[in-house]
């Protein structure tokens, strides 16, 4: 049976079948004695038990990556960071794109909820992970391998920045010099648009929705892998 587990020492939320729940937390490594349940409810996002995460030591080395704690970042949300990468695959390909970043850079790769199984948007974590798929590092980046048509407006292999208003940063866009490609359209839940700079070059914004938490563990959002 599928529960969700929330470990009580820091808040971290995940969901498992009953016997393949990890001996620890991968958030920060507490035991699963720690583990809070609940029945699973269709989604992570869904859940019901709720843990604040610790407050952080002010003495804590901050050199000490066995643990990593929630950080706020209200004041910079949706102001022109850098979040995601995006790569497309021909559809049809998506076994051999996975392979190919699975064998020769060791990702942890997984397929996005919602997605189309034959042609699924995947989830890439850019770094060592552990049995239960979590990064080791919450700071490697992230990024989506989705699949794209042959005459498809998607840009080439690009990145997606955050912001707070999509309308807004497009018509900033465009008084400067840039152009929109691709206007407003939603991905699994989430408004983005393309656009272009002085120079040609394409990418992605991603309004940051409301829901986003205050704080952020690990960088995941959206997917269901929390």
């Amino acid at each position: 049976m599928k529960k969700i587990y929330t470990c009580f020492a820091c808040g971290f939320p995940i969901a498992f079948e009953e016997t393949e729940v990890p001996a620890a937390c991968p958030g920060c490594g507490a035991p699963k004695s720690q583990f809070l349940e609940e029945p699973w409810c269709g989604s992570i996002d869904k859940r019901r038990i709720h843990v604040d995460p610790p407050a952080v030591d002010p003495n804590r080395d901050p050199f000490d990556i066995s643990f990593h704690p929630a950080k706020d970042f209200v004041p910079q949300k949706g102001d022109g960071r850098i979040r995601r990468w995006v790569m497309g695959y021909k559809k049809g390909q998506a076994q051999e794109i996975r392979s190919f970043y699975e064998d020769i850079f060791g990702w942890d790769i997984i397929d996005v909820e919602g997605s189309d199984a034959e042609n699924p948007m995947m989830y890439c974590a850019t770094g060592p992970g552990t049995p239960d798929w979590e990064p080791r590092v919450c700071s490697f980046g992230y990024g989506f391998l989705v699949p794209v048509d042959e005459n498809s407006d998607a840009p080439a292999p690009s990145f997606v920045i955050e912001v707070k208003s999509i309308d807004e940063t497009v018509k900033k866009a465009k008084e400067c010099g840039g152009k929109l490609i691709k206007d407003r359209f939603q991905v699994i839940g989430d408004d983005y648009a393309v656009i272009e700079d002085t120079e040609g070059n394409k990418y992605y914004l991603w309004e940051l929705p409301n829901t986003v938490p205050d704080y952020c563990i690990h960088g995941v959002s959206n997917t269901g892998a929390q």
